[in-house]
């Protein structure tokens, strides 16, 4: 009976808890409303869905410009299978407006002492140099044929290399003394500095020739003796030279006073070859020798008259 009576009891204190108000603790947090779900119908976002800004904006930044891609695809033009002509260029003769460049003014080649030229030539044919003298300081031209080869020489004042024997022109120097085959030499003594043209002609026959220039003063191969002296009254002076084998042997002496001086070559045991006394007083005297092989020789200065003479030497010993 006892155990029903409690049972009882505990019955209705039940019953008058779950009938009594209930209110929610104030430490539990507020439920958070329902996420909205996505639904097969179009519905439009309640007020309580829409979120509000609770600060400020952030500051929204402009889009990066991007390239737009073409819409449609660039034609290519094929190529030619032949290669197009080329470009006309404007030249004088086909452009009129085309000015033509101004040619640079050419350098004159100079034949120089102690320079060396040849060549060859028939009969009638001339070969011509153009040379820059001094006032009396002579040179000379030692031109050497072979073969058949008849040379003649000639110097003339000022450009003269267009026309190799101008008509009715005196040439200042001129030689044609040798047998052909043989050398021939000239000396010229300018009367004023400028240019002048010397001239190698074929007289006759045909072949090759060699020429040398020399002056007083320019060191060149095979000068032997190249010096100044002097001579007392009635003295001579003598110099022993040796030939190249079977080269010539020219010996030049020039004045530098008004003496009238000669020139003589001699072998080895003094028998005189050649002499020369043409020019007169301050006149250039000239003689060469061709021996036979490699041989002595005495070049003697001399005043034709027996005077006193200053004078300046020139031995050339061909190689």
């Amino acid at each position: 009976m006892k155990r029903f009576t409690l049972l009882l009891i505990l019955a209705a204190l039940l019953a008058a808890c779950d009938n009594a108000p209930q209110s929610p603790p104030a430490s539990l947090p507020t439920p958070l409303p329902p996420v909205p779900t996505a639904s097969t119908d179009d519905q439009q976002p309640t007020a309580e869905q829409v979120p509000t800004a609770t600060g400020a904006a952030l500051a929204t930044l402009p889009a990066s410009p991007t390239a737009e891609l073409p819409t449609e695809a660039p034609t290519l033009t094929p190529l030619p299978t032949d290669e197009p002509p080329p470009s006309p260029v404007a030249s004088p003769t086909t452009d009129p407006s085309v000015v033509p460049p101004t040619a640079e003014p050419t350098a004159v080649s100079l034949f120089a002492p102690g320079q060396q030229d040849g060549g060859s030539l028939a009969a009638g044919q001339a070969t011509a140099w153009l040379v820059d003298a001094r006032r009396f300081q002579p040179l000379i031209l030692f031109v050497e044929p072979t073969n058949e080869l008849n040379v003649a020489l000639a110097a003339y004042v000022g450009d003269q290399t267009q026309q190799t024997m101008p008509e009715g022109v005196m040439p200042p120097a001129a030689a044609d003394n040798a047998l052909a085959g043989r050398p021939e030499i000239l000396v010229l003594s300018p009367e004023a500095d400028g240019l002048y043209t010397f001239v190698v002609r074929a007289v006759a026959g045909q072949g090759s020739f060699a020429a040398h220039l020399f002056d007083m003063t320019t060191p060149a191969t095979g000068i032997a003796l190249q010096q100044p002296d002097t001579l007392a009254a009635g003295e001579e002076k003598s110099y022993t030279i040796t030939s190249h084998g079977a080269r010539p042997v020219i010996a030049v002496v020039d004045p530098t006073d008004q003496a009238d001086v000669a020139l003589d070559i001699l072998d080895a045991d003094g028998t005189l070859l050649t002499t020369a006394n043409y020019s007169g007083p301050g006149g250039v005297e000239t003689a060469y020798v061709l021996p036979l092989g490699q041989t002595d020789y005495t070049v003697r200065i001399r005043e034709a008259n027996g005077g006193p003479a200053t004078f300046q030497i020139l031995v050339i010993t061909l190689e």
